[in-house]
């Protein structure tokens, strides 16, 4: 894939990351609803950070930066486990109440009674979604030292007279690895989309909080008014 078929490709997700972007305001509209509540803090900073790594990501993209496309997916796949962890939480309340004062989420445990440890998260997310697996175990090469830098810094090409090794240092990638950005910016794509429909079922549920606030209002104001 040349620079040019790259970059005509690309747009097509860079359109994408824009509609999430926007997307986002709604999305925060929802979940804080009528009545702010303490569980609104956590999934707005989550939020947040979302909209953060679309940002980020579609810098990256745009400078064709292989290495740290992949650690936002990597990173990215962090903040969905952590969104999902407060679904799973032995108790949501006080599962957000820790979190936000400082409690590291692996200390905590699910509804199953262990620990959410980054691997505990991945085991139960993999029930919903079998493909975060592959894609954390491969994104994780991009965060730690590993044949990935390898392979980025250093490779083989034909000649007549036999193969010759070539690296680069500083260098844009070589067009061969724009597949590589382009399933990044897929995958990123996909887990977002995912990571919004779990604030769909929060502003699902926020709905639901406030029409039942309105109600115990109502009820006040008629017994007040009955009095």
């Amino acid at each position: 894939m040349t620079n040019d078929e790259y970059f005509n490709e690309i747009e097509t997700y860079f359109n994408k990351l824009k509609e999430y972007r926007e997307e986002s305001r709604s999305i925060a509209a929802g979940i804080i609803g009528e009545n702010l509540t303490e569980d609104d803090l956590f999934f707005i900073s989550a939020l947040n950070r979302r909209v953060q790594f679309i940002d980020g990501i579609m810098n990256l993209l745009r400078t064709r930066n292989l290495t740290c496309t992949g650690i936002i997916v990597r990173t990215q796949l962090d903040n969905l486990m952590r969104v999902f962890a407060a679904f799973i939480s032995e108790d949501r309340r006080s599962f957000i109440k820790e979190t936000l004062s400082g409690t590291p989420i692996r200390n905590m445990k699910d509804n199953q009674n262990e620990k959410m440890t980054d691997a505990n998260l991945k085991k139960r997310m993999s029930k919903y979604y079998p493909e975060i697996e592959e894609i954390y175990n491969k994104s994780s090469g991009y965060v730690h030292l590993s044949e990935v830098a390898f392979h980025e810094a250093f490779w083989t090409e034909r000649f007549e007279k036999g193969d010759k090794i070539k690296f680069s240092v500083g260098l844009p990638p070589r067009e061969k690895l724009n597949p590589i950005l382009i399933e990044c910016a897929e995958v990123f794509c996909h887990f977002t989309e995912i990571e919004y429909d779990f604030y769909q079922k929060i502003i699902d549920s926020k709905k639901i909080f406030d029409n039942k606030q309105k109600d115990i209002l109502e009820l006040k104001w008629a017994i007040l008014n009955y009095q």
